[in-house]
């Protein structure tokens, strides 16, 4: 592996982010050079790291920071300061959040309740530029995929904002248009999934 594989932690819980910090620098040849428990807090100290040129190789990131969401850092992050290798590391990992996480730049996803030896699989994966998706989260990620490509471009887009927790009011403020249209393109999107209502499509692809 070379010189010393460096990284920076993203999560809201104390114990959690000093545990995952403490577990990977267990191993030889992994130093944490940050962590940070909100967004505010992550892009102020990578901004500091970049002035620095010490940005991380790898950065653990949680998803659900209290009300703030982790998709959001992910985004920001990839778009200010695209070298870093984003690893998502979260309880949640139905395919709507796995698929919006790799298409807003994540280059690996784990899932917490993971052996640890999964962790350091995706971040040797990833070092080696490849993309890491722990295998259990694979096939209902091709079968999700297939349920969005039969949707409606517009359908598509209220349906990423539902899964990323957003309200109806948010949606149709995001998409310029009523929440009664909102309301139409539910509808649509509950009967083409098979879905009932929001919480039941939340719970088979959000969680």
């Amino acid at each position: 592996m070379g010189n010393e594989v460096t990284f920076f932690v993203v999560e809201d819980h104390t114990l959690t982010n000093r545990g995952i910090r403490e577990l990977i620098c267990e191993r030889e040849h992994y130093d944490c050079i940050g962590y940070a428990f909100s967004k505010s807090e992550c892009l102020e100290k990578l901004n500091q790291l970049s002035k620095e040129s010490k940005l991380p190789d790898i950065m653990i990131l949680d998803l659900f920071l209290g009300e703030e969401s982790g998709l959001d850092i992910l985004r920001e992050v990839k778009e200010k300061l695209p070298s870093i290798n984003v690893i998502v590391y979260s309880m949640f990992a139905k395919p709507g959040i796995v698929s919006l996480a790799i298409e807003g730049g994540a280059k690996g996803f784990v899932l917490k309740s993971a052996p640890e030896s999964e962790l350091f699989s995706a971040i040797q994966t990833v070092l080696n530029g490849e993309t890491y998706v722990q295998q259990t989260l694979v096939a209902p990620l091709f079968t999700y995929k297939t349920i969005f490509d039969g949707l409606t471009k517009q359908e598509q887009v209220v349906f990423k904002r539902l899964i990323e927790r957003k309200s109806r009011a948010q949606i149709a403020k995001e998409m310029n248009i009523v929440e009664r249209s909102v309301e139409n393109y539910l509808s649509r999107i509950y009967s083409k999934t098979g879905c009932k209502n929001h919480e039941e499509l939340i719970k088979k692809f959000g969680e």
